[in-house]
């Protein structure tokens, strides 16, 4: 990628993920539906919460004050646990959207298959545990560490679906990466922001458009960034 302008490099990425969307349509949407629905079961799943709290929001009595303290205190251990179990779910679902987009990158027909296939999965998931965690916790120490992680470590999980790579590799392969390329990195991550925030309108239905698009656009930057040529 040496000596390309940032923003030529970005637009690129853009017309091939819109054009690679277009021709793959039914694929992607495909992928997209699965990590759409996981989402939505999580939505549900949180309601009974949700109605507990708006019941409780101004008990008249003593004893109504503890029946909403133990209530609330159920619901919220319930709703947790379904909460991290539907996060967890979430990204294994969402392993298929990538692979379908790295596999475009090379001219291969994306499938519905990317989804069952396994290889790296567990791989896969501890780095998307761990990210998420780092992410997290830099969030709540002060916000920029957090930001700092996310931006750095963002591909970390196309280094292990592509070439294998364990957890730590993958950490570091991300980080150097994004440090050679920073202006279009820094341009990849907002408008994968961008693109994302708009999936969560509409009841989060624009996901079947917006997940596949960013996976897309990331995956043509990840192989643009490492020198690899981008077939399609």
């Amino acid at each position: 990628m040496d000596g390309e302008d940032p923003r030529t490099l970005v637009r690129s990425a853009a017309v091939w993920a819109l054009g690679t969307f277009r021709r793959n349509l039914l694929a992607f949407v495909a992928l997209a539906a699965v990590v759409t629905a996981v989402q939505f079961l999580q939505q549900i799943s949180l309601r009974p919460l949700n109605d507990v709290v708006d019941q409780c929001a101004d008990p008249q009595t003593g004893g109504q004050q503890a029946a909403c303290a133990s209530e609330l205190a159920t619901r919220a251990l319930t709703s947790g646990a379904l909460t991290l179990v539907f996060a967890i779910v979430t990204v294994i679902v969402t392993v298929g959207v990538i692979r379908a987009a790295l596999r475009s990158t090379q001219g291969r027909e994306p499938g519905f298959d990317a989804l069952l296939d396994g290889h790296n999965l567990g791989r896969y998931l501890g780095f998307q545990l761990l990210y998420a965690m780092m992410a997290g916790l830099g969030i709540l120490l002060c916000v920029i560490p957090g930001l700092l992680v996310i931006f750095f470590f963002q591909l970390g999980p196309y280094f292990v679906l592509d070439r294998g790579m364990r957890i730590g590799e993958a950490f570091a392969a991300s980080a150097r990466l994004i440090r050679q390329n920073l202006p279009a990195a820094f341009l990849m991550t907002v408008v994968n922001a961008l693109v994302l925030l708009l999936g969560g309108l509409v009841y989060g239905i624009l996901t079947l458009v917006t997940l596949p698009l960013a996976t897309l656009f990331t995956a043509y930057l990840y192989r643009r960034f490492n020198d690899d040529p981008v077939i399609g």
